[in-house]
């Protein structure tokens, strides 16, 4: 993996987006590529202007992105360990934006967690149910609550949830079937049979018996049913 000595070392944007690291993903526009600072694993995820494709919103889907962490940071809820952003413009017009992402030791994601346990499952799936009701009436929808844009860390006995990857999360337009398809990709998402079928029964009960913002009269196991994934696995 690429090493960098520190942080200090991001002096521009320009040392930024000419940095090498090791290729995570690369779209046109778009790169996430992990890199060793200080001894500690990164992720850099850089947006820019394409010339050859100037109607693309990969500048815009960055900075959504950026909005979508500091309002889980702000709001009660943990995003990705943002510790260094920064972005360019040409006049009005921004033309490359960048964050720099430190890895939380000690989390892992949610499949991963579940295939470490032995005795303490249930508690798992009731706190994350919980976490996902909570979500929802905040009025967040991640629209790729897949188990690997989950981590789930432990600290003194209590679990907790970090959400990564909500380039594509909607706060404030709130429907039930969005939150449904949400539990619906969760579902899709999952390998291990055991956890997939604890995510379609205990989890969906206590998610329920959670929720404190459904609507009366809405039929949430009906909309569950015909849910969707928003994304293929």
């Amino acid at each position: 993996m690429t090493s960098v000595t520190d942080i200090a070392g991001f002096a521009s944007i320009r040392d930024v987006f000419a940095l090498q690291g090791d290729d995570m993903r690369t779209h046109r526009g778009r790169s996430v590529v992990a890199l060793t600072i200080d001894g500690r694993r990164h992720f850099l995820k850089r947006f820019w202007l394409d010339p050859a494709k100037p109607f693309a919103r990969s500048v815009s889907r960055g900075l959504h992105e950026l909005r979508m962490i500091d309002w889980l940071n702000d709001n009660g809820f943990a995003g990705p360990k943002i510790v260094r952003r920064g972005s360019s413009s040409l006049g009005p017009l921004r033309t490359r934006v960048f964050f720099l992402m430190e890895e939380v030791a000690d989390e892992a994601p949610l499949e991963t967690t579940w295939r470490q346990l032995s005795d303490k499952r249930t508690t798992l799936i009731d706190e994350l149910a919980t976490f996902a009701a909570r979500l929802h009436d905040a009025r967040f929808v991640h629209t790729d609550f897949s188990e690997r844009h989950i981590f789930v860390g432990r600290s003194e006995g209590a679990w907790s949830f970090r959400l990564i990857d909500v380039e594509r999360a909607i706060v404030g337009r709130m429907r039930e079937s969005r939150a449904a398809a949400d539990l619906a990709t969760l579902t899709a998402s999952v390998v291990d049979r055991e956890l997939a079928e604890a995510v379609r029964t205990k989890f969906v009960d206590r998610y329920l018996a959670t929720r404190t913002t459904l609507e009366d009269g809405v039929d949430f196991r009906a909309l569950l049913s015909r849910a969707r994934p928003t994304k293929s696995f």
